[in-house]
């Protein structure tokens, strides 16, 4: 019996020893599909990483653009509302009348000099 039994060792140890090497290329093969999903995965996470961070950078370049713009506007804003005021008032409007439309009052005589002429 026991000839019998270790005959069958013998034997059953020559499909063990194929079936560990099945299992190991098994186990193997099993690793390098998960690492190759993750490697995928990680990729794929990059680039869109990688896009949104262009679109951010974009968007705050266009930001700061609209609020140089938005500056220079209130800028422009509170000048015209001091001319708006000054203009309100009869003595600058007659004023501004007077220098840039050549408006003169009854019996004042407008002359015109040429620009380089001095004064003396």
């Amino acid at each position: 019996m026991q000839a019998d039994t270790a005959a069958q060792i013998r034997r059953a140890q020559g499909s063990n020893q194929a079936r560990e090497r099945h299992y190991h290329k098994e186990i193997a093969r099993r690793r390098r599909l998960i690492a190759c999903l993750g490697i995928f995965f990680v990729v794929i996470f990059s680039v869109n990483l990688l896009s949104s961070a262009v679109k951010l950078n974009a968007a705050l370049a266009q930001l700061r653009q609209v609020n140089r713009q938005l500056d220079r506007t209130r800028g422009e804003n509170g000048k015209l509302k001091t001319v708006l005021t000054n203009l309100k008032q009869p003595d600058y409007l007659a004023q501004v009348l007077r220098d840039k439309y050549q408006y003169s009052k009854k019996g004042e005589v407008i002359f015109n000099l040429p620009a380089g002429s001095d004064t003396k």
